[in-house]
C-alpha cells in the first residue's frame, strides 16, 4: 500500500506545499541515462497487463472452446457488496497511512483527526531518505500498490468507486515516470520550493489546542535536519551535473536573505504572537512562555536553516552546467513529458500542446484585431491610461463575484474567510496572491493572502476571482462540502485546480463595469490571455524544443511582443518548468470540454449544469474528466 504523501523524494517537499494554492496518463517511460542508477525496466515490464483503467468485462472460457461472452454483474449482489466494502477499507487505510506519514500533511488535511479515529504520529516532517536504495524501494512500493489495485474486481465496484480507482491508478502510474530522472527534480525552485513555502505553511499552522502549539514548536526544532537532507541532495545534483544555473541559485539566495533580513521581526515570530492568545485554556504565564519558546526556536533553528541554505547555494552556484531548458540535460525531454503529465493531468503530448498553444494565440490575436479596430479610439486610450481600475474593497469584490456568477455555478454552503496581506518579509518571495486550502473537516474557514506591498488594490480584480469566488476558494469548498472520498483530498491535481481558477478568472472581465469604455474589459481579457499563452509557449519552447535566449527574443519580436522581457521570462521558465502549463493548459482543457459540450448539445446546453458536472467530479486527470462530460452529454441527448 502506498503513502500518497510518500516518504521518499517524489512528494516530501510537496507535502509542505499541499496546503497552498499559490496564484496534481498512463504512458510508460523508457529507462534513461541520467546517471541516477535507477532502472525501471524490471518494474515496468510487469505493467503490460495492467496499464488500462477502462471498465472491463469478464471472459468465461472452457477447456474446449474460448469465448468472449460478457457477464453482467449485479452491483447489489453479495459478491459485489463484499468487494465494494473491501475496496472502501483499502481506500481508508491508504488515506490514513498517507496523512499520518508526517505532521504537516495530517494537520492540513484533518483539523480534528480524533473524530476520524486517526492517531497522530510522533511529530515529524516525514521519513526522508534519498539514498538510491530507498528510492528503489519506493518505486517497488508503487508497483506493489498497482498490483494490489489490479487484484480488485473492477466490474464489481460502484461507478463512483470505479472513478476513484481510475484516478488513483493513473496517479500512481504517472508518478513512475519520475524515477528515471530523479536528479532533475528541484526542491528549491523559485515559487514552489521549500524555502519559499515553509514560512507560509508554518505561519498558517492552526492552533486548535495546546497540543498543536507543542507540535509546531517541535517542527521548528526539526527544520535544520529536514532541510539538510535536501541540501545534501543539492550537492549530489551538483556532483552529477544537474545543479541549477547561476541566475536561479542567486534568486534562491536573494529570497532566503530577504526572509531573514530582520530576524527579530521574522514572520514566524510575528504571526505566532498574534495567534497564541487565541488558544483556549492557556494562562497568561503560559502565553508568555510560549512566545519566548517560539522566539528562541526561530532564532536557533529557522534563521540558521536559511543561513545554511544561503551558504550552500553560494558554494554551489557556479557548478551548474546548463543555462538553458530541461531538454539540454540528460533525460530532460523525458522528464518534461513527466512534468506535463503530472502537473497538468493531460494525456496530450508536448507536440499537441504546442499546436494547441499556437492555435489559441492566433485566435486571441485575431480577436484583438477585431476589438481594437472596432474601438480604435478606446484602444489608443487604453494604452495611455495609468489606472484602468478603481480601488477595490477586497471582501466586497469577492462577495460581488459570488452574487454575480451564481447563475453559472452551483451554490456552496455559507463560509467564513479572511483576506489579508502577506508579511513584509515574504513580499519579494511569494505570488501576488494565494489561497490556503482548508482541512477537509474545517472547510467553512478560509484564508486568502494578497501581496501588493504598499501598492493599491486596483489591479486585483481578476486575481480575486482566481483565488476567491468562483476560483480556488469556491472550488475547494464545493468539493469538500460534497463529502469526497478522503483519499482524494491528499492527491494533487494542479492542472485541474489552477486551470479552473484561470478559466473563471477570464470570466471576471465580463463583470467589471468601472471602465471608461466598455471594451476595456475586452482588452484586459485579451491581454491576460495573451500574457499567459505566450508565457506558456515560451516555456515549452525553452524546456522541450530547446529555445535559446535569441530564439525567445525573436519569437517575441516577430509576433509583436516586447522582446526586452525575454531574459526575465527565460529565467523563470528554466527555474519552474511546466508551471505555466498548469494554468494555461488547465484553462484550455476546460475550454475544450465546454466547447465539446456546447457543440454536442446546441440549444440544450446549460452552463450551470456543465459546471456542476465538472465540479462534482472534483480534481482529477482531464482525460478522466472528459468521460464525465461525455456521460453528461449522453444524458441530455
Amino acid at each position: 500500500m502506498i503513502k500518497f504523501k510518500k516518504k521518499s523524494i517524489v512528494a516530501i517537499a510537496l507535502s509542505l506545499c499541499m496546503a497552498l494554492s499559490m496564484c496534481g496518463c498512463d504512458k510508460k517511460k523508457e529507462s534513461s541515462s541520467s546517471g541516477s542508477g535507477i532502472s525501471m525496466e524490471e518494474f515496468l515490464s510487469a505493467l503490460d497487463d495492467a496499464t488500462t483503467t477502462e471498465e472491463t468485462t469478464e471472459d468465461i472460457t472452457t477447456e474446449d472452446e474460448p469465448t468472449t461472452e460478457t457477464v453482467q454483474v449485479d452491483p447489489s449482489s453479495p459478491e459485489a457488496l463484499e468487494e465494494q466494502q473491501v475496496f472502501d477499507e483499502w481506500l481508508w487505510e491508504s488515506f490514513e497511512e498517507s496523512v499520518t506519514s508526517d505532521t504537516i500533511s495530517l494537520h492540513y488535511t484533518l483539523a480534528h483527526p480524533e473524530n476520524y479515529g486517526v492517531t497522530p504520529p510522533e511529530v515529524t516532517y516525514g521519513e526522508t531518505d534519498l539514498s538510491e536504495e530507498a528510492i528503489a524501494e519506493d518505486l517497488a512500493e508503487s508497483q506493489t500498490t498497482l498490483d494490489e489495485m489490479s487484484a480488485f474486481d473492477y466490474d464489481l465496484l460502484t461507478k463512483d468507486q470505479q472513478f476513484t480507482y481510475d484516478i488513483i491508478y493513473n496517479y500512481i502510474y504517472t508518478d513512475l515516470g519520475f524515477y528515471d530522472n530523479i536528479y532533475l527534480y528541484e526542491p528549491f525552485a523559485y515559487t514552489s520550493g521549500l524555502h519559499s513555502n515553509l514560512p507560509i505553511t508554518l505561519s498558517e499552522y492552526t492552533f486548535y489546542d495546546k497540543g498543536d502549539v507543542d507540535d509546531y514548536l517541535k517542527l521548528l526544532e526539526l527544520t535544520p535536519d529536514y532541510f539538510q537532507v535536501w541540501l545534501d541532495f543539492e550537492h549530489e545534483k551538483s556532483n552529477r551535473g544537474f545543479f541549477m544555473n547561476v541566475n536561479s541559485a542567486n534568486e534562491v539566495i536573494r529570497q532566503c536573505s530577504e526572509y531573514i533580513a530582520v530576524p527579530e521581526e521574522n514572520l514566524l515570530i510575528v504571526t505566532f504572537n498574534d495567534r497564541i492568545g487565541d488558544v483556549e485554556g492557556l494562562t497568561e504565564e503560559e502565553i508568555v512562555a510560549y512566545k519566548q519558546a517560539n522566539y528562541d526556536a526561530v532564532m536557533n533553528y529557522i534563521i540558521p536553516t536559511y543561513e545554511n541554505v544561503i551558504t550552500t547555494f553560494e558554494s554551489l552556484q557556479k557548478t551548474g552546467k546548463n543555462d538553458l531548458g530541461l531538454c539540454y540535460l540528460d533525460g530532460g525531454k523525458e522528464y518534461y513529458e513527466y512534468l506535463i503529465a503530472t502537473k497538468v493531468g493531460t494525456d496530450k503530448t508536448p507536440e499537441e500542446i504546442i499546436a494547441a498553444l499556437d492555435e489559441a494565440i492566433e485566435e486571441v490575436m485575431s480577436d484583438y484585431s477585431v476589438v481594437a479596430m472596432s474601438n480604435y479610439d478606446a484602444y489608443l486610450e487604453y494604452f495611455e491610461e495609468e489606472n484602468l481600475y478603481e480601488e477595490l474593497d477586497l471582501r466586497d469584490t469577492i462577495d460581488f463575484f459570488h452574487e454575480a456568477t451564481m447563475d453559472k455555478f452551483p451554490e456552496i454552503p455559507a463560509i467564513n474567510y479572511t483576506v489579508q496581506p502577506v508579511h513584509e518579509s515574504l513580499e519579494d518571495i511569494v505570488s501576488p496572491a494565494f489561497y490556503m486550502t482548508p482541512p477537509m473537516d474545517d472547510y467553512e474557514n478560509n484564508s486568502i493572502y494578497t501581496n501588493i506591498g504598499d501598492g493599491d488594490t486596483s489591479a486585483l480584480w481578476s486575481t480575486l476571482a482566481h483565488e476567491g469566488v468562483p476560483g480556488h476558494m469556491y472550488q475547494f469548498v464545493y468539493f469538500l462540502s460534497n463529502d469526497p472520498e478522503p483519499i482524494r483530498t491528499v492527491l494533487s491535481f494542479n492542472g485541474y485546480q489552477e486551470g479552473w481558477a484561470t478559466y473563471v478568472e477570464m470570466m471576471s472581465f465580463d463583470y467589471y463595469d468601472g471602465y471608461t469604455h466598455d471594451c476595456y474589459g475586452d482588452f484586459e481579457k485579451i491581454n491576460n490571455k495573451l500574457n499567459l499563452l505566450v508565457s506558456a509557449r515560451i516555456e515549452i519552447g525553452v524546456n522541450y524544443e530547446g529555445w535559446t535566449l535569441e530564439d525567445t527574443e525573436n519569437y517575441l519580436s516577430e509576433n509583436g511582443f516586447n522582446s526586452s522581457i525575454a531574459q526575465d521570462v527565460m529565467d523563470y521558465v528554466v527555474a519552474e518548468p511546466a508551471n505555466y502549463q498548469m494554468y494555461c493548459m488547465g484553462w484550455l482543457e476546460f475550454e475544450e470540454l465546454k466547447d465539446k459540450a456546447m457543440d454536442a448539445l446546441g440549444d440544450d446546453f446549460n452552463e450551470k449544469d456543465f459546471h456542476k458536472v465538472i465540479l462534482d467530479a472534483g480534481p482529477c486527470q482531464f482525460y478522466l474528466l472528459e468521460e464525465k462530460v461525455d456521460a453528461y452529454i449522453e444524458s441530455v441527448n
